[in-house]
């Protein structure tokens, strides 16, 4: 029984054998306890209701989404034990795998419109009680004698031939001058292990540790291509470009890291070389910031880890059905409605959020600093707008996207109403000239991310408008019927031809090569669904980014314990399965359109930063290490090894 005032929302999954399996919601209160007539019980949860579906001991007064309210049937008055309300749902949206599915947030509505928080228990499997998970890191190694001095290096480099260990470590290492990229390795180091002193100490006097850049051997091998020479305790350091002069100086700053850190683990060489070159020119992260906001400082945090894992491209995921998170000049509405949710918001409280309001947006003046400290990183940011699905955000900021007649219904993934914009509107074509016209002139890199992924078939359905728009352009199936297919290509081609007039490449999900699809000589299309889509979207003529949910997406959770953080839509993904993942299997004389590959990061479930830490890392350092060692050369036990030293973000 809960203590006097307050509320607690419990949950049990139960295995009916049904297909779905059904789960159960109780409401603890005090003894005695009784709610005022009119009260409603609002909560979010992954795991959705379907439409049509009767409950038992209340009735569904409005679902949105992953966003539902409950009505009681009768006066809701706590037992001796405290027992307020009791709800059966007999069918689910899905089977859920991971508590992380059930109940997030929860909160009553009364009559006049006030709410009370209600405090919400982890959702619980008949016969499995709810038990936490371990989610401290691993910790440094604290004897390695068996098998010898390590490097401290991660991603670990192509070729490495160590003759000689030192004996000790310098508390600095020395360099012959300054140069802009040893200071920007001092001032990345020092913010990610919050020290007053980096690695690299200028001195005027000839140094152990020396700079040459503009090797050709190196330069042959692709940008980023370092070597370190250590001799009779000297350095080395060759590259064939500034972001290889960057890399090389990432990699010594992380090998004298580890050998101070932990010396009874890691050593630095005293004689030996290491020569390195990214295995993929393509090594990007994305992070979604719609389903939940991250501050600025996170995301410039979140750059600094990148570029330290020698990650190159940043895919920032702008906008969704939960939010719209980049500043508009042209339609401020998008931020001043579109970033916040919360209760008697346009934008309703979902994923782990209650009444209160919650989110978001970066300026444009904000975007423009982060940029620049992504390009001191040599990290090029790929911002994404996701449409023509994933838009409730814009469609409740900007009602005139919205026709009266999509509301009758219309398929969606997602489980809203309509969240795709309309093609029989004329102002969704004048929004998406000028919103990515907004994004061309903001952002100075060569890849726009533009979407297009799960917009269900029938979509638009529902509209009227949308529907005589389709049969006027030819946009039908065989039969004369509106394909949704089509009617996506036509609005994805339409932005895609807008940004390579502004000199951009237009990037998108997998399922721009539906209906026509984007023209394949001037689009990047990222394989997510399995990796068995990256050789199909191959042979169609595309470059690929690897970045399939079964090995790259890391909110799966990392096993199929219930009580295992995360989803399982791709199944499960343990970091052995992430490291050991080849984005090339499948590939034969077609592996050269694969340009790389991308972990992906949904943050859905991620409602705190312990969370985020514990699915996010160390499998962010394991998609790195695979997109620059070569696949023959990786080996696990020595990842795990070296993976403790990589930094995550801080707690909050």
């Amino acid at each position: 029984m809960s203590e006097k005032g307050e509320l607690v929302l419990k949950s049990l999954w139960i295995d009916d054998g049904s297909k779905t399996g059904q789960i159960k919601l109780t409401l603890m209160g005090a003894a005695g306890q009784a709610l005022p007539k009119g009260t409603r019980l609002a909560l979010t949860a992954l795991t959705r209701i379907p439409k049509g579906t009767e409950l038992i001991g209340a009735s569904l007064a409005r679902r949105v989404a992953n966003y539902h309210e409950f009505l009681p049937i009768a006066p809701v008055v706590g037992d001796k034990a405290g027992c307020l309300w009791q709800i059966t749902i007999p069918v689910l949206s899905h089977r859920p795998g991971h508590y992380t599915e059930g109940p997030s947030s929860a909160f009553l509505i009364f009559a006049d419109n006030t709410t009370q928080a209600v405090a919400c228990a982890p959702l619980e499997k008949e016969g499995t009680p709810y038990q936490p998970v371990d989610m401290r890191r691993a910790a440094l190694p604290s004897d390695m004698s068996s098998t010898g001095p390590q490097l401290g290096l991660l991603p670990m480099a192509n070729h490495v031939a160590i003759d000689s260990w030192a004996g000790s470590v310098p508390e600095a290492l020395h360099t012959e001058g300054s140069c802009e990229q040893l200071d920007k390795v001092n001032a990345l180091y020092k913010r990610l292990y919050q020290v007053d002193k980096g690695p690299f100490d200028p001195c005027s006097t000839p140094a152990p540790l020396t700079l040459h850049q503009g090797e050709q051997g190196l330069a042959s091998k692709g940008k980023g291509a370092y070597r370190l020479l250590f001799s009779d305790g000297s350095v080395r350091l060759e590259a064939g470009d500034d972001t290889g002069r960057f890399y090389g100086l990432i990699a010594l700053a992380q090998i004298w890291h580890g050998a101070r850190a932990a010396p009874q683990a890691y050593a630095m060489p005293s004689d030996g070389l290491i020569e390195d070159w990214p295995s993929h020119q393509w090594r990007g992260m994305h992070l979604d910031v719609s389903r939940q906001f991250y501050a600025p400082a996170t995301i410039e945090r979140f750059l600094d880890i990148l570029a330290w894992n020698r990650l190159n491209r940043f895919h920032w995921h702008l906008s969704d059905d939960e939010g719209w998170r980049l500043e508009s000049l042209a339609y401020p509405s998008l931020t001043r409605v579109g970033a916040f949710r919360g209760h008697r918001l346009p934008l309703v409280p979902q994923l782990g959020w209650g009444a209160e309001k919650v989110g978001g947006f970066y300026s444009q003046s904000t975007i423009k600093t982060i940029l620049s400290h992504a390009e001191g990183l040599h990290i090029d940011v790929m911002p994404e707008l996701d449409v023509p699905g994933h838009c409730q955000s814009a469609l409740v900021a900007v009602p005139d996207l919205l026709d009266p007649s999509a509301m009758e219904g219309g398929a969606s993934v997602q489980g809203y109403v309509n969240n795709a914009l309309n093609p029989g509107l004329n102002i969704t074509w004048q929004f998406l000239e000028t919103i990515f016209g907004e994004v061309a002139d903001l952002f100075p890199g060569t890849f726009v991310h533009v979407g297009g992924d799960e917009v269900a078939d029938g979509a638009w359905d529902g509209s009227r408008s949308a529907m005589s728009w389709a049969r006027a352009k030819g946009h039908v199936d065989a039969a004369g019927k509106p394909d949704s297919m089509k009617m996506q290509a036509a609005i994805l081609n339409f932005v895609a031809r807008q940004l390579v007039g502004a000199g951009k490449v237009p990037v998108a999900w997998q399922e721009a090569a539906h209906g026509g699809g984007l023209d394949p000589d001037k689009t990047i299309l990222m394989a997510w669904m399995n990796p068995e889509t990256g050789p199909i979207l191959s042979r169609e003529g595309y470059r690929v980014v690897m970045c399939p949910g079964q090995a790259y997406y890391l909110d799966m959770a990392q096993g199929p314990d219930w009580n295992e953080p995360g989803l399982d839509w791709a199944g499960t993904t343990p970091l052995e399965a992430t490291y050991q993942f080849n984005p090339l299997a499948g590939f034969s004389d077609d592996a050269q359109s694969v340009i790389g590959l991308q972990g992906c990061i949904w943050s859905e479930n991620l409602l705190n930063r312990q969370l985020f830490n514990y699915l996010v890392f160390p499998r962010l350092s394991a998609v790195a290490e695979a997109a620059w060692l070569a696949p023959d050369k990786k080996d696990l036990a020595s990842f795990a090894m070296r993976h403790p030293l990589m930094p995550t973000l801080p707690s909050e």
